[in-house]
């Protein structure tokens, strides 16, 4: 009987250090993902994060190491339930507890703070729309922002105010990429290529033809999309580390016994 339980519990241990390699991969592939995606690039410039920064780098490779760690922690479960090594089992169940811990505090600081890096990021945003007409990464960012997100300005299209910002010659109230294109799709991909529907009645504000909602609004409805998922897949990674632990406990017990 014993031996049957040291079996289903090494077994569940390897199964559950499968999905926890999965994870691993996961957040290295979102580390590569946030270093050469161009799109991800064109979200950081608009909150002003330079993304040719050195340590813009450094936070991504932060993001790649963590997840290498994530993954070898997982490979040195599997090897002790496999090897029925204390040892390497203790090591394992040591360095959950250390993941878990690291969690728990980055959740607590980012809901204790979440008001004030939203205030920031507001901030932010107004500080790089007095950048859009003297630098071109800038303005490339805030265009595709406010075309992907059907938004404008860092509040409102009255954000723009006073900055005079030209199209075809003359100065008009926001950027042409606030009003509703005539080939949304094309624009993403060539910025250049972004035509409104009906400039006169865009740059008049009439309804229907310019987005009023602000790209703070419009960056919080993003988040707000895939917060569930966020939500559940940190639940789930949270839940199958403790299932780990709990899994690497019986292993070890059931050493002891034999």
């Amino acid at each position: 009987m014993a031996g049957c339980c040291n079996t289903i519990a090494r077994g569940l241990l390897i199964l559950f250090n499968i999905i926890f390699w999965l994870s691993g991969a996961a957040l290295l592939g979102v580390g590569i993902w946030f270093k050469v995606d161009k799109n991800i690039n064109s979200y950081f410039d608009v909150v002003d994060v330079d993304t040719q920064d050195p340590y813009f780098d450094y936070a991504v490779y932060v993001l790649i190491g963590f997840g290498a760690f994530v993954f070898l922690v997982g490979f040195c479960g599997c090897c002790g339930a496999i090897r029925e090594s204390k040892c390497l089992l203790g090591f394992y169940v040591f360095f959950l507890m250390l993941i878990i811990g690291g969690e728990i505090a980055a959740a607590v600081l980012g809901y204790i703070y979440k008001d004030k890096v939203e205030t920031e990021v507001n901030d932010l945003l107004k500080q790089t729309m007095n950048m859009y007409k003297v630098k071109k990464n800038m303005r490339n960012a805030w265009d595709f922002v406010q075309i992907e997100l059907n938004c404008c300005g860092a509040e409102s299209p009255d954000t723009w105010k006073n900055l005079s910002i030209p199209y075809n010659g003359e100065d008009v109230p926001f950027p042409s990429t606030c009003c509703v294109l005539k080939d949304k799709e094309k624009a993403i991909d060539d910025l250049e290529s972004a035509l409104p529907m009906n400039s006169t009645a865009c740059f008049g504000k009439e309804d229907g033809y310019f987005h009023s909602k602000g790209c703070v609004d419009g960056l919080k409805d993003l988040i707000a999309k895939y917060n569930w998922i966020i939500f559940g897949v940190a639940i789930g990674i949270a839940a199958l580390e403790v299932v780990g632990i709990i899994f690497a406990i019986c292993v070890c017990r059931e050493i002891n016994k034999d």
